[in-house]
C-alpha cells in the first residue's frame, strides 16, 4: 500500500495489487446487479402475497391473476437467483482481494457468468408465460416448460465454474504461500461451494433423468418421491449456501470495521469445516411427513440435524465475544454494556446486526423443526415460510444488504447515496420480517395451511388464523416501504451520488500465525463427505429407487 498526492490535491490510497484484479468491477458488478434486479422483482410480489392471504386487508396485484405464478416468481427469483447471483459475485470479490491476486481464469469467468445469465433468461421466460408455476422447490409431479429445467441446469453448472475457478485460484495461492492458512474469508468460500457442487448433484440427477425428460414428453410418468430424495439432497444444505456468504462477512469483515480481531479464527474454521461435512446429510426431516422413507432414516437425520446446530452455537459464542471486545474499546460497562456500544447509527453494521438477531429466531424455529413430532404438526402450515422467511429473508439478506452498502460504492466508485436512506431500509426491514415471520409462524400453530391461496373464493378461514394473517400483512407492508428506499439507494448510487476514491475493502489478507493447517487438508474432508452421505442418503434413496412398487405419476402443469 502505498500513499500518493494526486495533482487535484486530494490525497489517496493506491493499492498496487489492485491493478492485478481490475476485472472485477464488470465482473463482479454484473453479478451483483443481476441479483438486486432479481430480488427487488421477486421481492416486490412478496407483500402482495400476504395481502392475498390476509382476510381483511386484502389488496389484490393486477399483473399476476393468478396466485401460483406470483409465489413462484418470488420463491425462484428471491430463492434461488438472488442468492446464487450475489454469493457467485461477493465469492469472486472476496478472493480476489483476500488472496490479492485476480482469479485463476477471467475467461472461465465470463464463461460462467454468461451461462448462468442465459440460464435466468430462460428460466424467466418459463415462469413470466406462466409455463412454470411450480414454486421454487418445483416437485414432481407438477411440471414446468423444458426452459425452465434447461435455464436452471445453467444457472448451476456456471456457479460450478465459478467454484472451480476459486479451488484453481486457492491452489495457486498456496503453491506460492506453502505452510500457510489461507485468509479465513476465502477458506469460508471455498467450504462454501465444495458443499454447493457436491449437494447440486442431487438436483440436477432430478433435472436431467427424471424432470426434464418428462417435460420434453420423453417419458410418460415419473417417480415423485424419488425426485423428492433428489431435491432434498441439495434443498437443506442450500440453506446453508445462503449463510455461509453472511457468516463470512461476520467473521471476516465485522471485526475489521469494528477495528478488532476475530475472538477465535480457529474456532471460525471449525464451524465452517462442520456446516460444509453436516449440511448435507440431514435433509430427510423435509421428508418426515412422506411415506417410502424408513424410520430408521428419519431418525437419524433428526439426531445429526441437530449436530449441524453446534457451528451456530459456535458462531454466537465468537461472534458475541468479538462485539464485546468492540463495545469495550469504545468504552462500554458492566456485563451488557458492550450491546449498547454497537454501530447502531451504522447501516452497514446495523443490518449485521440486525440480522443476527432476527437468525436467532430463524435458527431456535429450525431446531425445532428437525424435531419428528414437532414437525409433524408443523410441516404443512405456515409455520414454514414463518421460519424459512426469518431465516433466508432476515438474518440472510440483511447481512447482504450491509455487504451491498459498502461493496456497491467500492465496485461503482461513488459514495453511498444516502447512509439516513440506507439506516431506515435496514430497520424497516428488520421490524417487517419479524412481524411477518412470527405472525405466519403463530398462524401455522393455529392450523393455517401454506401453499394455499387463502384469497380464492369459498377458501376457509379460521377465525384463529384472521389476526394473524392481518398481521402477516402489515408485516408485508412495512417490506414493502423497504424494498423502495432500497430500490431508491441502489439508483441513487449507482447514478446520482458523487464520485470518491476506491476504498479497500474490510477484508484480511493474511491469516493468524496460530490458524491450524489441518483445516485445509481437503482430501480428508472430501473423503468424509463422501462416506458420510453414502450412509446418511444411500439407504434412503435404494428405498426409493422401489421400481416394482414405486409412486409412479403422470405431470401435471399448473395454469
Amino acid at each position: 500500500m502505498q500513499a500518493v498526492q494526486p495533482s487535484q490535491g486530494k490525497f489517496t490510497i493506491e493499492f498496487p495489487a489492485l491493478s492485478a484484479i481490475k476485472p472485477e468491477r464488470w465482473l463482479v458488478g454484473i453479478h451483483i446487479i443481476l441479483a438486486m434486479i432479481a430480488v427487488v422483482v421477486g421481492g416486490l410480489l412478496g407483500p402482495f402475497q400476504t395481502f392475498r392471504r390476509a382476510p381483511t386487508l386484502t389488496w389484490e396485484i393486477p399483473i399476476f391473476s393468478y396466485y401460483y405464478q406470483a409465489l413462484s416468481l418470488h420463491g425462484v427469483l428471491n430463492g434461488l437467483v438472488f442468492t446464487t447471483f450475489f454469493i457467485v459475485g461477493f465469492s469472486y470479490f472476496v478472493t480476489q482481494r483476500s488472496l490479492q491476486r485476480k482469479l485463476a481464469s477471467i475467461p472461465l469467468a465470463w464463461v460462467a457468468t454468461g451461462m448462468m445469465t442465459v440460464g435466468l433468461l430462460m428460466a424467466g421466460w418459463a415462469l413470466l408465460a406462466g409455463e412454470a408455476n411450480v414454486l421454487y422447490t418445483f416437485y414432481a409431479p407438477m411440471i414446468a416448460h423444458p426452459l425452465f429445467y434447461l435455464g436452471l441446469t445453467l444457472v448451476v453448472v456456471g456457479s460450478w465454474l465459478a467454484g472451480l475457478n476459486i479451488f484453481l485460484t486457492y491452489i495457486q495461492w498456496k503453491r506460492e504461500h506453502v505452510g500457510q492458512a489461507v485468509p479465513l474469508a476465502v477458506y469460508a468460500t471455498i467450504c462454501n461451494f465444495v458443499m454447493w457442487i457436491t449437494c447440486t448433484l442431487g438436483v440436477a440427477v432430478e433435472i436431467l433423468f427424471f424432470l426434464l425428460p418428462l417435460s420434453l414428453g420423453w417419458v410418460a410418468t415419473t417417480d415423485p418421491q424419488v425426485t423428492r430424495i433428489l431435491f432434498w439432497f441439495m434443498g437443506h444444505p442450500l440453506v446453508y449456501f445462503w449463510l455461509i456468504p453472511a457468516y463470512t462477512s461476520w467473521y471476516a469483515m465485522m471485526p475489521k470495521q469494528n477495528g478488532v480481531k476475530i475472538f477465535s479464527d480457529n474456532l471460525g474454521r471449525l464451524a465452517f469445516l462442520m456446516i460444509m461435512l453436516f449440511s448435507i446429510p440431514i435433509g430427510v426431516h423435509h421428508l418426515f411427513a412422506d411415506p417410502g422413507v424408513s424410520e430408521l432414516a428419519k431418525v437419524m437425520h433428526s439426531l445429526l440435524t441437530f449436530v449441524v446446530a453446534i457451528p451456530s452455537f459456535l458462531t454466537i459464542f465468537n461472534l458475541a465475544a468479538t462485539l464485546e471486545q468492540a463495545g469495550k474499546k469504545r468504552g462500554s460497562s458492566g456485563r451488557l454494556g458492550w450491546i449498547a456500544k454497537q454501530q447502531w447509527d451504522n447501516p452497514v453494521m446495523a443490518a449485521q446486526l440486525t440480522g443476527m438477531m432476527i437468525f436467532l429466531v430463524g435458527g431456535i424455529t429450525g431446531i425445532m423443526n428437525a424435531s419428528f413430532n414437532l414437525n409433524i404438526a408443523l410441516h404443512n402450515t405456515s409455520w414454514i415460510p414463518g421460519h424459512f422467511h426469518t431465516t433466508l429473508g432476515g438474518g440472510v439478506f440483511l447481512t447482504y444488504m450491509g455487504i451491498l452498502y459498502w461493496l456497491m460504492p467500492i465496485l461503482r466508485g461513488r459514495k453511498l447515496f444516502s447512509k439516513e436512506i440506507a439506516l431506515a431500509q435496514v430497520y424497516t426491514w428488520f421490524i417487517g420480517i419479524a412481524l411477518f415471520g412470527m405472525s405466519m409462524a403463530r398462524a401455522g400453530l393455529e392450523g393455517a395451511p401454506r401453499r394455499t391461496d387463502l384469497g380464492a373464493a369459498g377458501v376457509y378461514i379460521s377465525p384463529a388464523w384472521g389476526l394473524y394473517l392481518n398481521l402477516a400483512a402489515i408485516g408485508g407492508f412495512i417490506l414493502l416501504v423497504s424494498l423502495i428506499l432500497l430500490i431508491v439507494n441502489l439508483v441513487g448510487t449507482l447514478w446520482f451520488s458523487k464520485s470518491e476514491p476506491n476504498e479497500p475493502a474490510p477484508i484480511d489478507v493474511a491469516a493468524p500465525s496460530d490458524s491450524l493447517l489441518i483445516f485445509e487438508r481437503w482430501g480428508l474432508w472430501l473423503i468424509a463427505i463422501v462416506v458420510l452421505n453414502v450412509v446418511m442418503w444411500g439407504p434412503v434413496l435404494i428405498q426409493g429407487l422401489n421400481f416394482s412398487a414405486g409412486f409412479w405419476s403422470t405431470g401435471f402443469q399448473m395454469r
